[in-house]
């Protein structure tokens, strides 16, 4: 009897779970009908991971303060221009003269973008002079270098969508600019040597550390990719398969 019952009990349950797939595939497939979907292009997420940062300063387990920060390297700015090209509508001609111009800006300063949050109530800006929070880098030969200029800004969409779920509206956002050269116009930072970003507060500071990689003829690379429409069953196969976006910027 409790063999029966058990049988009986396996077979409703692969009953309803048929019916269930039948019914979640046609109601999926109808959904892409009825409500056209979004194609989403996406970039080169293991790029993005090696140029952005994100730093938690604590005081005992007091969050003192926190920095996410995106170097705008040659990389960056030429994935920077193919999303606003593809937002906008940019033809190649036109594409390749706003990259053009992101790498003329490139030569002339290195621009980090920094999303800021600080737990004191007397914290006005990073741009006022007398702010309780400074930046500097420091080279791989050991040089000090101070901002140019720090200015509180709105974030472009491309930018935003670059910090990922790192942007938040009430933190606080700033493009820095640093100088590329000295006096004699000697390079400060060079390809494949360390670079230090220092976060500095009163009585306290942290660091944030990243390689430039050299960028070879980035304009002619595939930096977006196009993700086309897909039924359920093809995104659940791919949840077995190894994952190519990094997983701590994407979610």
């Amino acid at each position: 009897m409790k063999k029966s019952t058990f049988i009986i009990r396996a077979s409703s349950s692969v009953l309803a779970g048929l019916l269930l797939m039948g019914c979640v595939d046609r109601s999926y497939k109808m959904i892409g009908k009825e409500c056209p979907q979004v194609f989403k292009y996406e970039p080169p997420y293991g790029t993005i991971k090696h140029y952005l940062h994100s730093i938690t300063l604590y005081e005992g387990y007091e969050t003192r303060a926190h920095f996410d920060v995106l170097c705008m390297s040659e990389r960056m700015r030429a994935i920077y221009a193919a999303l606003k090209s593809a937002r906008v509508g940019n033809d190649e001609t036109r594409h390749i003269a706003l990259l053009k111009q992101q790498y003329a800006e490139n030569a002339e300063r290195m621009t980090l973008y920094v999303l800021v949050q600080i737990a004191d109530h007397n914290f006005v800006s990073l741009s006022d002079k007398n702010s309780t929070w400074s930046l500097f880098l420091t080279t791989a030969e050991g040089h000090r270098i101070k901002p140019l200029a720090i200015k509180e800004v709105e974030l472009d969409p491309e930018i935003k969508s670059l910090f990922g779920h790192r942007y938040i509206a009430f933190k606080k956002a700033y493009k820095v600019d640093f100088p590329v050269a000295d006096y004699t116009g000697r390079p400060y930072i060079h390809e494949n040597e360390e670079c230090i970003l220092s976060l500095a507060g009163p009585g306290m500071s942290g660091i944030i550390q990243w390689v430039p990689i050299k960028t070879d003829g980035a304009e002619n690379d595939q930096l977006l990719i196009q993700q086309g429409e897909s039924t359920m069953w093809e995104e659940m196969s791919k949840l077995a398969a190894p994952k190519e976006r990094d997983e701590d910027y994407y979610w």
